[in-house]
Protein backbone atom coordinates (compact mmCIF):
# COMPACT_ATOMS: atom_id res chain seq x y z
CA UNK A 1 0.00 0.00 0.00
CA UNK A 2 2.73 2.83 0.83
CA UNK A 3 4.84 1.47 -2.48
CA UNK A 4 1.80 2.34 -4.18
CA UNK A 5 1.42 5.86 -2.79
CA UNK A 6 4.78 6.88 -3.44
CA UNK A 7 5.01 5.68 -6.98
CA UNK A 8 1.67 7.93 -7.41
CA UNK A 9 3.33 10.96 -5.78
CA UNK A 10 6.88 10.61 -7.99
CA UNK A 11 4.68 10.31 -11.46
CA UNK A 12 2.54 13.21 -10.52
CA UNK A 13 6.04 15.26 -9.83
CA UNK A 14 7.41 14.07 -13.34
CA UNK A 15 4.63 15.10 -14.89
CA UNK A 16 4.88 18.92 -13.27
CA UNK A 17 8.50 18.87 -14.81
CA UNK A 18 7.66 17.83 -17.58
CA UNK A 19 4.60 20.60 -18.09
CA UNK A 20 7.37 23.10 -16.57
CA UNK A 21 10.23 22.36 -19.36
CA UNK A 22 7.45 22.59 -21.91
CA UNK A 23 6.38 26.34 -21.01
CA UNK A 24 10.32 27.00 -20.87
CA UNK A 25 10.97 26.10 -24.37
CA UNK A 26 7.43 27.42 -25.55
CA UNK A 27 8.50 30.93 -24.23
CA UNK A 28 12.64 30.74 -25.20
CA UNK A 29 11.03 30.30 -28.71
CA UNK A 30 8.57 33.34 -28.46
CA UNK A 31 12.22 35.45 -27.65
CA UNK A 32 10.32 37.04 -25.34
CA UNK A 33 12.54 40.61 -23.94
CA UNK A 34 11.90 42.02 -20.96
CA UNK A 35 12.62 45.99 -21.64
CA UNK A 36 15.29 47.36 -18.75
CA UNK A 37 13.76 50.55 -16.83
CA UNK A 38 15.66 53.43 -17.61
CA UNK A 39 17.52 55.37 -14.47
CA UNK A 40 19.52 58.06 -14.51
CA UNK A 41 22.60 57.70 -12.69
CA UNK A 42 25.44 59.87 -13.98
CA UNK A 43 26.90 62.65 -14.42
CA UNK A 44 23.97 64.79 -15.10
CA UNK A 45 19.92 65.20 -14.18
CA UNK A 46 18.23 67.44 -15.91
CA UNK A 47 14.42 68.20 -15.96
CA UNK A 48 12.69 67.72 -19.62
CA UNK A 49 10.67 71.18 -19.30
CA UNK A 50 13.73 73.18 -19.71
CA UNK A 51 15.04 74.24 -22.89
CA UNK A 52 16.36 72.90 -24.83
CA UNK A 53 13.89 70.26 -24.42
CA UNK A 54 15.74 66.33 -24.57
CA UNK A 55 14.69 63.95 -26.86
CA UNK A 56 12.52 60.97 -24.83
CA UNK A 57 15.70 58.40 -24.15
CA UNK A 58 14.19 54.95 -25.95
CA UNK A 59 15.53 51.11 -27.18
CA UNK A 60 18.61 51.35 -29.81
CA UNK A 61 17.10 51.93 -33.41
CA UNK A 62 17.01 49.13 -35.49
CA UNK A 63 17.49 50.79 -38.86
CA UNK A 64 21.44 51.79 -37.23
CA UNK A 65 23.12 48.83 -39.01
CA UNK A 66 26.67 50.37 -37.11
CA UNK A 67 24.37 49.96 -33.75
CA UNK A 68 22.97 47.16 -34.88
CA UNK A 69 25.96 45.32 -35.65
CA UNK A 70 27.52 46.95 -31.62
CA UNK A 71 24.71 45.45 -29.67
CA UNK A 72 24.68 41.73 -30.96
CA UNK A 73 28.45 40.98 -30.67
CA UNK A 74 28.59 37.75 -31.32
CA UNK A 75 30.66 37.41 -27.99
CA UNK A 76 28.58 37.91 -25.35
CA UNK A 77 28.73 36.88 -21.21
CA UNK A 78 26.06 36.45 -19.05
CA UNK A 79 26.89 35.51 -15.23
CA UNK A 80 24.38 32.57 -16.23
CA UNK A 81 26.47 31.25 -19.09
CA UNK A 82 27.68 27.96 -18.52
CA UNK A 83 30.79 28.42 -20.45
CA UNK A 84 34.18 29.20 -18.91
CA UNK A 85 34.14 32.27 -16.49
CA UNK A 86 36.60 35.15 -17.12
CA UNK A 87 39.08 36.31 -14.59
CA UNK A 88 38.06 39.35 -12.74
CA UNK A 89 39.87 41.85 -14.54
CA UNK A 90 38.26 40.49 -18.47
CA UNK A 91 34.73 41.27 -16.98
CA UNK A 92 35.93 45.18 -15.88
CA UNK A 93 34.46 47.40 -18.41
CA UNK A 94 37.55 48.34 -20.59
CA UNK A 95 38.27 51.99 -22.23
CA UNK A 96 39.71 50.60 -25.28
CA UNK A 97 37.08 47.97 -26.61
CA UNK A 98 33.81 50.27 -24.99
CA UNK A 99 31.83 51.64 -28.29
CA UNK A 100 30.47 55.21 -28.13
CA UNK A 101 28.16 55.30 -31.61
CA UNK A 102 26.80 59.15 -32.51
CA UNK A 103 22.68 58.22 -33.88
CA UNK A 104 21.20 59.69 -36.70
CA UNK A 105 25.02 61.03 -37.86
CA UNK A 106 23.50 62.24 -41.12
CA UNK A 107 21.06 64.84 -39.50
CA UNK A 108 21.72 68.73 -39.84
CA UNK A 109 21.64 70.36 -36.96
CA UNK A 110 20.88 73.37 -35.59
CA UNK A 111 21.41 75.52 -32.26
CA UNK A 112 18.63 74.60 -29.88
CA UNK A 113 18.70 70.85 -31.11
CA UNK A 114 19.69 67.73 -29.34
CA UNK A 115 21.94 65.12 -30.41
CA UNK A 116 22.48 61.68 -28.85
CA UNK A 117 25.53 59.35 -28.91
CA UNK A 118 25.03 55.74 -27.37
CA UNK A 119 27.98 53.88 -25.55
CA UNK A 120 27.94 50.05 -25.20
CA UNK A 121 30.25 49.23 -22.25
CA UNK A 122 32.91 46.25 -23.68
CA UNK A 123 34.80 43.94 -21.11
CA UNK A 124 38.46 43.12 -22.08
CA UNK A 125 37.69 40.40 -23.92
CA UNK A 126 34.95 42.64 -25.94
CA UNK A 127 32.18 41.47 -24.34
CA UNK A 128 29.14 43.32 -24.12
CA UNK A 129 28.46 43.91 -20.24
CA UNK A 130 25.28 43.27 -19.21
CA UNK A 131 25.07 45.39 -16.20
CA UNK A 132 24.94 48.88 -16.05
CA UNK A 133 26.78 51.11 -13.09
CA UNK A 134 29.68 52.69 -14.80
CA UNK A 135 30.54 56.59 -14.58
CA UNK A 136 31.19 58.41 -17.56
CA UNK A 137 31.69 62.24 -17.69
CA UNK A 138 30.73 63.69 -21.36
CA UNK A 139 31.24 66.49 -22.90
CA UNK A 140 30.43 69.02 -26.01
CA UNK A 141 33.44 71.67 -26.74
CA UNK A 142 33.81 74.15 -29.35
CA UNK A 143 36.46 73.71 -31.88
CA UNK A 144 36.55 77.70 -32.37
CA UNK A 145 39.70 78.49 -30.19
CA UNK A 146 37.96 82.10 -30.57
CA UNK A 147 34.66 80.79 -29.01
CA UNK A 148 35.84 78.65 -25.95
CA UNK A 149 32.51 77.00 -25.56
CA UNK A 150 31.74 74.26 -23.49
CA UNK A 151 28.52 72.11 -21.94
CA UNK A 152 27.87 68.87 -20.28
CA UNK A 153 26.11 66.22 -21.79
CA UNK A 154 23.66 64.03 -19.99
CA UNK A 155 24.06 60.45 -18.93
CA UNK A 156 21.21 58.06 -18.75
CA UNK A 157 21.98 54.45 -17.50
CA UNK A 158 19.62 51.64 -19.20
CA UNK A 159 20.82 48.93 -16.59
CA UNK A 160 22.06 46.71 -18.93
CA UNK A 161 25.23 48.05 -20.37
CA UNK A 162 24.45 50.40 -22.79
CA UNK A 163 24.14 54.11 -22.21
CA UNK A 164 22.32 57.42 -23.76
CA UNK A 165 23.96 60.38 -24.34
CA UNK A 166 22.37 63.70 -25.04
CA UNK A 167 23.69 66.95 -26.03
CA UNK A 168 21.42 70.14 -25.71
CA UNK A 169 23.42 72.25 -29.29
CA UNK A 170 23.94 75.90 -27.25
CA UNK A 171 26.09 77.20 -30.27
CA UNK A 172 26.70 77.41 -33.55
CA UNK A 173 29.60 75.99 -35.48
CA UNK A 174 32.13 72.78 -35.02
CA UNK A 175 31.29 71.13 -31.52
CA UNK A 176 33.87 67.90 -30.46
CA UNK A 177 32.79 65.17 -28.06
CA UNK A 178 33.81 63.98 -25.33
CA UNK A 179 33.50 61.11 -23.12
CA UNK A 180 35.30 59.92 -20.19
CA UNK A 181 34.86 56.30 -18.54
CA UNK A 182 35.59 57.48 -14.66
CA UNK A 183 35.48 54.59 -13.13
CA UNK A 184 33.86 51.26 -14.18
CA UNK A 185 31.04 49.66 -12.49
CA UNK A 186 33.50 47.46 -10.54
CA UNK A 187 35.33 50.50 -9.02
CA UNK A 188 32.28 52.19 -8.30
CA UNK A 189 31.36 49.13 -5.99
CA UNK A 190 34.21 49.38 -4.17
CA UNK A 191 33.62 52.80 -3.37
CA UNK A 192 30.44 52.20 -2.33
CA UNK A 193 31.64 49.84 0.26
CA UNK A 194 34.15 51.58 1.30
CA UNK A 195 32.01 54.69 1.83
CA UNK A 196 29.73 52.67 4.07
CA UNK A 197 32.18 51.55 6.39
CA UNK A 198 31.87 53.98 9.43
CA UNK A 199 34.95 55.47 11.11
CA UNK A 200 37.55 54.91 8.61
CA UNK A 201 38.63 58.78 8.62
CA UNK A 202 41.18 59.07 11.94
CA UNK A 203 39.25 62.00 14.03
CA UNK A 204 41.42 62.68 18.10
CA UNK A 205 40.42 65.58 20.29
CA UNK A 206 42.87 66.90 23.20
CA UNK A 207 41.13 66.90 26.98
CA UNK A 208 42.75 70.02 29.00
CA UNK A 209 42.46 70.82 32.59
CA UNK A 210 42.72 74.84 32.61
CA UNK A 211 43.50 74.51 36.19
CA UNK A 212 46.31 71.88 36.51
CA UNK A 213 46.98 71.82 32.64
CA UNK A 214 46.71 67.80 31.93
CA UNK A 215 46.20 67.38 28.96
CA UNK A 216 45.25 63.78 26.58
CA UNK A 217 44.42 63.42 23.51
CA UNK A 218 41.85 60.62 22.34
CA UNK A 219 40.27 59.19 19.26
CA UNK A 220 36.95 60.62 17.81
CA UNK A 221 34.37 59.29 15.61
CA UNK A 222 31.80 60.57 13.56
CA UNK A 223 29.39 57.74 13.93
CA UNK A 224 28.51 55.31 16.86
CA UNK A 225 31.58 52.64 17.41
CA UNK A 226 29.49 49.24 18.75
CA UNK A 227 33.38 48.00 20.27
CA UNK A 228 33.35 50.78 22.59
CA UNK A 229 30.75 50.24 25.86
CA UNK A 230 29.01 53.69 26.75
CA UNK A 231 30.87 54.38 29.97
CA UNK A 232 34.67 54.29 27.96
CA UNK A 233 32.91 57.14 25.68
CA UNK A 234 32.34 60.76 26.08
CA UNK A 235 29.30 61.38 24.18
CA UNK A 236 29.02 64.76 22.69
CA UNK A 237 26.08 63.62 19.86
CA UNK A 238 23.20 65.99 19.72
CA UNK A 239 20.04 63.94 18.21
CA UNK A 240 17.79 66.74 17.77
CA UNK A 241 20.07 67.87 14.95
CA UNK A 242 21.26 64.71 13.86
CA UNK A 243 25.20 65.20 14.91
CA UNK A 244 27.17 62.45 16.08
CA UNK A 245 30.63 62.69 17.87
CA UNK A 246 32.16 61.05 20.73
CA UNK A 247 35.50 60.30 22.03
CA UNK A 248 37.41 57.84 23.78
CA UNK A 249 37.19 58.86 27.21
CA UNK A 250 40.19 60.19 29.26
CA UNK A 251 41.09 58.40 32.19
CA UNK A 252 41.26 61.16 34.58
CA UNK A 253 39.87 64.00 32.79
CA UNK A 254 36.31 65.04 32.61
CA UNK A 255 34.45 64.76 29.02
CA UNK A 256 33.86 68.99 29.69
CA UNK A 257 37.60 69.31 28.61
CA UNK A 258 37.17 68.50 25.39
CA UNK A 259 39.29 71.44 23.89
CA UNK A 260 40.88 71.21 20.18
CA UNK A 261 40.63 68.39 17.42
CA UNK A 262 41.82 68.13 14.02
CA UNK A 263 41.51 65.53 11.45
CA UNK A 264 44.23 63.07 10.68
CA UNK A 265 44.94 62.07 7.23
CA UNK A 266 47.70 59.63 6.85
CA UNK A 267 45.86 57.79 9.09
CA UNK A 268 42.85 58.00 7.52
CA UNK A 269 44.01 57.40 4.27
CA UNK A 270 46.02 54.45 5.58
CA UNK A 271 42.70 52.99 7.42
CA UNK A 272 40.72 53.48 3.68
CA UNK A 273 43.96 51.90 1.80
CA UNK A 274 43.81 48.59 3.67
CA UNK A 275 40.09 48.60 3.06
CA UNK A 276 40.67 47.72 -0.72
CA UNK A 277 42.33 44.41 -1.63
CA UNK A 278 45.71 44.80 -4.12
CA UNK A 279 43.09 43.15 -7.04
CA UNK A 280 40.52 46.07 -6.30
CA UNK A 281 43.12 48.59 -6.12
CA UNK A 282 44.06 47.54 -10.06
CA UNK A 283 40.65 49.18 -11.03
CA UNK A 284 42.35 52.73 -9.69
CA UNK A 285 44.88 52.43 -12.20
CA UNK A 286 45.09 53.01 -15.84
CA UNK A 287 43.85 51.69 -18.06
CA UNK A 288 40.44 51.73 -16.11
CA UNK A 289 40.57 55.13 -14.19
CA UNK A 290 39.26 58.27 -16.27
CA UNK A 291 39.82 57.10 -19.37
CA UNK A 292 38.68 58.84 -22.80
CA UNK A 293 36.69 56.69 -25.01
CA UNK A 294 37.18 56.87 -28.99
CA UNK A 295 33.72 58.24 -30.50
CA UNK A 296 32.87 56.86 -34.05
CA UNK A 297 32.40 59.09 -36.61
CA UNK A 298 35.35 61.45 -34.78
CA UNK A 299 34.53 63.80 -36.90
CA UNK A 300 33.41 67.38 -34.92
CA UNK A 301 29.84 67.51 -35.28
CA UNK A 302 28.24 70.90 -37.42
CA UNK A 303 25.85 73.00 -36.06
CA UNK A 304 24.16 75.73 -37.88
CA UNK A 305 21.56 79.07 -36.63
CA UNK A 306 18.51 77.93 -35.82
CA UNK A 307 15.47 78.03 -37.76
CA UNK A 308 13.45 80.21 -35.25
CA UNK A 309 13.05 83.53 -36.03
CA UNK A 310 11.49 84.46 -32.70
CA UNK A 311 14.40 85.49 -30.22
CA UNK A 312 13.64 83.65 -26.64
CA UNK A 313 14.18 85.43 -23.82
CA UNK A 314 14.72 84.11 -20.55
CA UNK A 315 12.13 85.00 -17.42
CA UNK A 316 14.11 86.35 -14.13
CA UNK A 317 15.49 83.69 -11.80
CA UNK A 318 12.59 83.84 -9.33
CA UNK A 319 10.45 80.80 -7.75
CA UNK A 320 8.55 80.72 -10.84
CA UNK A 321 12.18 79.83 -12.53
CA UNK A 322 13.67 77.96 -10.44
CA UNK A 323 17.13 75.91 -10.74
CA UNK A 324 16.44 73.26 -8.23
CA UNK A 325 17.62 69.61 -9.14
CA UNK A 326 18.42 70.82 -12.96
CA UNK A 327 20.98 73.15 -14.00
CA UNK A 328 20.86 73.71 -18.30
CA UNK A 329 23.48 75.99 -19.34
CA UNK A 330 26.55 76.34 -21.17
CA UNK A 331 29.94 78.11 -20.67
CA UNK A 332 31.00 80.63 -23.40
CA UNK A 333 34.26 81.70 -22.95
CA UNK A 334 34.80 82.96 -19.05
CA UNK A 335 30.90 83.19 -18.89
CA UNK A 336 28.20 80.72 -17.35
CA UNK A 337 25.23 81.55 -19.56
CA UNK A 338 22.58 79.53 -17.80
CA UNK A 339 19.29 78.26 -20.23
CA UNK A 340 17.66 78.22 -17.21
CA UNK A 341 16.77 81.68 -16.59
CA UNK A 342 18.72 84.94 -16.80
CA UNK A 343 21.76 84.50 -15.12
CA UNK A 344 23.16 88.28 -15.01
CA UNK A 345 27.02 89.28 -14.92
CA UNK A 346 27.26 91.31 -12.07
CA UNK A 347 30.04 94.24 -11.77
CA UNK A 348 31.36 95.42 -8.21
CA UNK A 349 28.74 97.84 -8.31
CA UNK A 350 25.88 95.81 -9.33
CA UNK A 351 27.09 93.56 -6.58
CA UNK A 352 27.23 96.72 -3.88
CA UNK A 353 23.39 97.49 -4.79
CA UNK A 354 22.19 93.98 -4.67
CA UNK A 355 23.35 93.02 -1.50
CA UNK A 356 22.88 96.97 0.08
CA UNK A 357 21.14 96.51 3.87
CA UNK A 358 21.84 93.05 3.48
CA UNK A 359 22.97 90.42 5.76
CA UNK A 360 24.38 87.23 4.02
CA UNK A 361 24.88 83.98 6.53
CA UNK A 362 27.00 81.40 4.72
CA UNK A 363 27.69 77.91 6.23
CA UNK A 364 29.29 74.98 4.77
CA UNK A 365 33.00 74.01 3.31
CA UNK A 366 35.99 75.73 2.66
CA UNK A 367 34.28 75.48 -0.97
CA UNK A 368 31.59 78.12 -0.01
CA UNK A 369 34.50 79.55 2.33
CA UNK A 370 35.78 80.93 -1.57
CA UNK A 371 32.65 82.95 -2.18
CA UNK A 372 32.74 84.94 1.00
CA UNK A 373 36.43 85.33 0.26
CA UNK A 374 35.51 86.71 -3.61
CA UNK A 375 33.35 89.13 -1.85
CA UNK A 376 35.09 90.11 0.76
CA UNK A 377 37.89 91.16 -2.22
CA UNK A 378 35.14 93.05 -4.48
CA UNK A 379 32.81 94.90 -2.10
CA UNK A 380 34.99 95.32 -0.32
CA UNK A 381 34.74 93.95 3.57
CA UNK A 382 36.27 95.04 6.33
CA UNK A 383 38.68 92.43 7.74
CA UNK A 384 37.37 89.88 9.89
CA UNK A 385 39.31 86.47 9.68
CA UNK A 386 40.69 83.68 11.24
CA UNK A 387 44.27 83.72 12.50
CA UNK A 388 46.82 81.95 14.33
CA UNK A 389 48.67 82.93 17.57
CA UNK A 390 52.22 82.54 17.80
CA UNK A 391 52.29 79.47 19.10
CA UNK A 392 50.30 78.01 16.28
CA UNK A 393 47.59 76.97 18.43
CA UNK A 394 44.15 78.77 17.13
CA UNK A 395 43.38 82.66 18.03
CA UNK A 396 40.08 82.81 19.17
CA UNK A 397 38.08 84.73 18.81
CA UNK A 398 36.81 85.62 15.77
CA UNK A 399 36.25 81.75 14.33
CA UNK A 400 33.49 83.75 11.92
CA UNK A 401 35.00 84.94 8.90
CA UNK A 402 33.98 87.81 7.17
CA UNK A 403 33.43 91.39 7.36
CA UNK A 404 31.09 94.42 6.72
CA UNK A 405 30.91 97.06 4.34
CA UNK A 406 29.21 100.65 6.53
CA UNK A 407 28.80 102.58 3.18
CA UNK A 408 26.17 100.27 1.73
CA UNK A 409 25.00 98.31 4.92
CA UNK A 410 26.50 95.08 4.12
CA UNK A 411 27.53 92.43 6.21
CA UNK A 412 28.26 88.58 5.34
CA UNK A 413 29.16 85.92 7.62
CA UNK A 414 30.47 82.75 7.02
CA UNK A 415 30.89 79.76 9.55
CA UNK A 416 32.24 75.86 8.76
CA UNK A 417 29.95 73.57 9.65
CA UNK A 418 30.39 71.26 12.59
CA UNK A 419 32.29 67.94 12.79
CA UNK A 420 33.35 65.93 10.67
CA UNK A 421 35.58 68.39 9.08
CA UNK A 422 38.59 67.29 7.15
CA UNK A 423 41.51 69.83 8.34
CA UNK A 424 44.90 69.04 9.29
CA UNK A 425 44.68 71.93 12.11
CA UNK A 426 43.77 71.74 15.60
CA UNK A 427 40.57 73.64 16.19
CA UNK A 428 38.57 74.05 19.35
CA UNK A 429 35.64 72.10 19.26
CA UNK A 430 33.34 74.63 20.91
CA UNK A 431 33.87 77.07 17.55
CA UNK A 432 31.61 74.79 15.63
CA UNK A 433 27.98 75.00 15.73
CA UNK A 434 25.86 72.34 13.54
CA UNK A 435 24.48 74.34 10.84
CA UNK A 436 20.37 73.40 12.40
CA UNK A 437 21.05 75.18 14.83
CA UNK A 438 22.75 77.72 13.42
CA UNK A 439 19.47 78.60 11.52
CA UNK A 440 17.26 78.27 14.94
CA UNK A 441 19.26 80.82 16.11
CA UNK A 442 18.63 83.41 13.11
CA UNK A 443 15.80 86.37 13.37
CA UNK A 444 15.15 86.42 10.11
CA UNK A 445 13.96 88.86 7.96
CA UNK A 446 13.61 90.33 4.46
CA UNK A 447 16.89 91.23 4.06
CA UNK A 448 18.53 88.02 5.32
CA UNK A 449 20.06 85.45 2.75
CA UNK A 450 21.56 81.92 3.72
CA UNK A 451 23.07 80.19 1.70
CA UNK A 452 24.34 76.76 2.62
CA UNK A 453 27.07 74.48 1.09
CA UNK A 454 27.78 70.91 2.41
CA UNK A 455 29.76 68.82 0.62
CA UNK A 456 32.98 67.80 0.89
CA UNK A 457 34.06 66.85 4.12
CA UNK A 458 30.78 64.53 3.66
CA UNK A 459 32.13 62.38 0.97
CA UNK A 460 33.85 59.27 2.63
CA UNK A 461 31.16 58.79 5.21
CA UNK A 462 28.20 56.64 5.02
CA UNK A 463 25.71 58.18 2.75
CA UNK A 464 22.34 57.80 5.41
CA UNK A 465 24.86 59.86 7.59
CA UNK A 466 24.43 63.02 5.50
CA UNK A 467 20.92 62.34 4.75
CA UNK A 468 19.69 62.52 8.47
CA UNK A 469 22.29 65.92 8.54
CA UNK A 470 20.78 67.41 5.93
CA UNK A 471 17.45 66.59 7.40
CA UNK A 472 17.68 67.90 10.20
CA UNK A 473 18.44 71.20 8.36
CA UNK A 474 15.58 71.23 5.80
CA UNK A 475 13.48 70.80 9.10
CA UNK A 476 15.24 74.05 10.32
CA UNK A 477 14.36 75.70 7.30
CA UNK A 478 10.73 75.75 7.28
CA UNK A 479 11.10 76.79 10.71
CA UNK A 480 13.22 79.81 9.96
CA UNK A 481 10.22 80.49 7.26
CA UNK A 482 7.56 80.57 8.98
CA UNK A 483 9.28 82.95 11.28
CA UNK A 484 10.38 84.74 8.70
CA UNK A 485 8.71 84.20 5.05
CA UNK A 486 10.77 87.01 3.68
CA UNK A 487 14.20 85.22 4.07
CA UNK A 488 16.04 83.86 1.23
CA UNK A 489 17.73 80.45 1.36
CA UNK A 490 20.19 78.99 -1.08
CA UNK A 491 21.52 75.19 -1.11
CA UNK A 492 24.38 74.74 -3.47
CA UNK A 493 25.67 71.08 -4.41
CA UNK A 494 29.09 69.55 -4.89
CA UNK A 495 31.56 69.81 -8.12
CA UNK A 496 34.37 67.56 -9.58
CA UNK A 497 37.90 68.06 -7.85
CA UNK A 498 41.37 67.41 -8.50
CA UNK A 499 42.60 63.83 -7.13
CA UNK A 500 46.47 64.32 -5.89
CA UNK A 501 47.97 62.49 -8.75
CA UNK A 502 45.75 59.79 -9.11
CA UNK A 503 46.70 58.53 -5.42
CA UNK A 504 44.66 55.28 -4.70
CA UNK A 505 43.29 56.71 -1.00
CA UNK A 506 42.37 60.04 -3.11
CA UNK A 507 39.87 58.41 -4.47
CA UNK A 508 38.54 55.78 -1.75
CA UNK A 509 37.65 59.00 0.22
CA UNK A 510 37.20 61.94 -2.33
CA UNK A 511 36.18 60.29 -5.92
CA UNK A 512 34.23 62.28 -8.18
CA UNK A 513 31.60 59.48 -8.00
CA UNK A 514 31.43 60.07 -4.00
CA UNK A 515 30.19 63.89 -4.67
CA UNK A 516 28.23 63.27 -7.05
CA UNK A 517 25.91 60.91 -4.73
CA UNK A 518 26.45 64.01 -2.47
CA UNK A 519 24.65 65.93 -4.90
CA UNK A 520 21.85 63.63 -6.18
CA UNK A 521 21.35 63.35 -2.03
CA UNK A 522 20.98 67.35 -1.81
CA UNK A 523 18.82 67.62 -5.31
CA UNK A 524 16.57 64.80 -3.87
CA UNK A 525 15.63 66.84 -0.19
CA UNK A 526 14.90 69.67 -1.76
CA UNK A 527 13.49 68.98 -5.61
CA UNK A 528 10.24 70.39 -4.51
CA UNK A 529 10.76 72.47 -1.83
CA UNK A 530 9.23 76.08 -2.08
CA UNK A 531 11.40 77.19 0.59
CA UNK A 532 14.72 76.65 -0.83
CA UNK A 533 16.20 77.33 -4.00
CA UNK A 534 19.03 74.54 -5.19
CA UNK A 535 22.06 76.07 -7.07
CA UNK A 536 23.50 72.96 -8.59
CA UNK A 537 26.97 73.68 -9.66
CA UNK A 538 27.68 70.22 -10.65
CA UNK A 539 27.38 70.44 -14.83
CA UNK A 540 29.39 74.18 -14.68
CA UNK A 541 32.31 71.85 -12.96
CA UNK A 542 32.08 68.69 -15.37
CA UNK A 543 32.77 71.47 -18.41
CA UNK A 544 34.56 74.20 -16.84
CA UNK A 545 37.70 75.94 -19.04
CA UNK A 546 40.03 75.50 -15.88
CA UNK A 547 41.02 72.56 -13.68
CA UNK A 548 38.83 70.50 -11.76
CA UNK A 549 39.35 71.54 -8.29
CA UNK A 550 37.75 71.63 -4.76
CA UNK A 551 38.61 74.87 -5.03
CA UNK A 552 38.05 75.99 -8.26
CA UNK A 553 39.40 79.22 -10.35
CA UNK A 554 38.03 82.64 -10.16
CA UNK A 555 36.28 82.14 -13.37
CA UNK A 556 34.42 79.49 -11.49
CA UNK A 557 33.67 81.09 -8.28
CA UNK A 558 32.40 84.35 -10.56
CA UNK A 559 30.06 82.46 -12.47
CA UNK A 560 29.18 80.75 -8.99
CA UNK A 561 28.12 84.29 -7.55
CA UNK A 562 26.42 85.59 -10.76
CA UNK A 563 24.08 82.97 -10.16
CA UNK A 564 23.38 83.43 -6.87
CA UNK A 565 23.11 87.00 -7.20
CA UNK A 566 20.54 86.80 -10.44
CA UNK A 567 18.40 85.16 -7.57
CA UNK A 568 18.82 87.38 -5.05
CA UNK A 569 18.15 90.38 -7.39
CA UNK A 570 16.30 89.39 -10.36
CA UNK A 571 15.47 92.36 -11.64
Amino acid sequence: MGSARLFAVLTVLAAVVIFLTVCTVKISNNSTIITPRIKQVTYLRYSSTKIPRLEQVTSPNKNDSKLTKTLHHEKIYSPNNTSTTPSYLEQVTCPNNTNVVVLSRDKVYHQGDVFTVRVVARDKEGRPKTCGGDFFRARLLSINGSLQSSSAGHISDHCNGTYTVQFPLYWVGGASIRIQLVHPSEAVKVLERVRETPNKRFFQCSFVDIKTKAKQTRQCYSTVNPSLPPHKLCDFSKREVNGTWLCEKPEKLQCSTISLCRWDGGKSYKNAVNLVSKKEATLFKKPYLEEELEVDPKEPIRVLETELTTPHHLPACTGNARESGASLGHWSGKIWKSSVCNVQVFSKEDIQRCLANKTVYMQGDSALLQWTTRLQAVLPLSSNTDTMASDGTPKRPPHVKGGDNSQWNISVRFQFHHFPTQGHSWNYYYDFSYTADVLDAMHGGPNTVVVLGLWAHFTAEPLEMFWSRLHAIRDAVHRLKRRSPGALVFVRTGTTRDHAQGKLEFYLLNSDWLAYQITEVIREMFRADPDVVVLDTWDMSVCQPGKDSVHPDQTMVDSQLNRLLSHICPD
